[in-house]
């Protein structure tokens, strides 16, 4: 017992500082904001494939890596949630940029409720009233959103919409989050680098090895170490649990949009933001009747 204990113990400390590093991402794309989204997301791909290809070596995971290379669907696969998750990546880094931290938090309080959606269309998996009451919900606030301040948040729904898709495929696929990460960044690094280079051959490289130079290649670990910990977390405690705490980052994003960094909050966004909450709400009802029925 007590051991079982400890590994709980350990995979829910593993989450929490999981989401909570992934909930301060701003701070850090603050700093670096000098950066154009783009060459920063390139920065962040080709760093990330650098420290993780050293962590490979001491890990020595490379027999399952060379498995993976073995399957051309599976490489394929991963090419495309690897452009997925650097598509997400320079999404929010942009949304950072530009002032946008709010709407990025909104994306990622949808989150859940889009890998509902996609599961009820792709894995056919059924719903239960709370949840159809949760979507409709959701459906409420965006189309509030709309229709008040006359626009679709694109931010929002695309960070909620790659992160689910990739999600989506990545859970259908037979392969550990570190060796498909690494795999992932390792695939898409040689476009990014190339990027590098032509900006770099075209003076327009933003980046200077100056007394600064050391924040963008931190940019590999702020990537790398909480997906780690997530997995970490994955593996020793339920998904439902997980699916709790998850709410830590976005919560802590909003926090900072407001308070941080004095992002204007409207009567319409407080009242979309209510909408989003009451539907995870009844999300997060709906998994605790299932756990007590379980």
């Amino acid at each position: 017992m007590p051991t079982s204990f400890s590994q709980q113990q350990t995979g829910i400390i593993c989450a929490i500082a999981a989401f909570f590093l992934w909930g301060i991402f701003p701070l850090y794309f603050k700093l670096v904001s000098h950066i154009p989204p783009l060459e920063m997301l390139c920065h962040r791909i080709v760093w990330s494939a650098f420290f993780l290809a050293i962590l490979l070596y001491f890990s020595k995971g490379l027999e399952e890596i060379k498995a993976v290379f073995r399957s051309f669907r599976t490489v394929v696969l991963l090419f495309i949630t690897g452009a997925l998750i650097a598509l997400n990546w320079l999404i929010y880094i942009y949304a950072v940029t530009n002032d946008m931290i709010a709407e990025a938090s909104l994306g990622y309080f949808i989150n859940p409720l889009v890998n509902i959606i996609l599961g009820i269309i792709f894995l056919k998996e059924k719903t239960s009233f709370l949840e159809k009451i949760a979507i409709a919900t959701a459906f409420f606030a965006i189309s509030f959103e709309i229709v008040n301040l006359g626009s679709i948040p694109l931010i929002a729904l695309s960070l909620a919409f790659t992160f689910g898709i990739y999600g989506l495929i990545r859970k259908v696929m037979r392969v550990s989050s570190f060796t498909g990460l690494f795999v992932e960044t390792s695939l898409i690094a040689p476009l990014a680098l190339g990027y590098l280079i032509f900006l770099g051959f075209s003076h327009t490289l933003v980046f200077t090895f100056d007394a600064s130079a050391w924040l963008i290649a931190l940019s590999g670990p702020v990537t790398f170490i909480p997906l780690l910990l997530f997995a970490g977390a994955v593996s020793r405690i339920r998904l439902g649990t997980i699916g709790f705490i998850q709410y830590l980052s976005p919560t802590i994003t909003f926090a900072l949009a407001i308070f941080v960094y004095d992002e204007p909050l409207s009567l319409s966004r407080v009242t979309t933001f209510a909408l989003i909450w009451l539907s995870l709400v009844f999300v997060t009802a709906d998994a605790l009747m299932r756990r007590k029925k379980a």
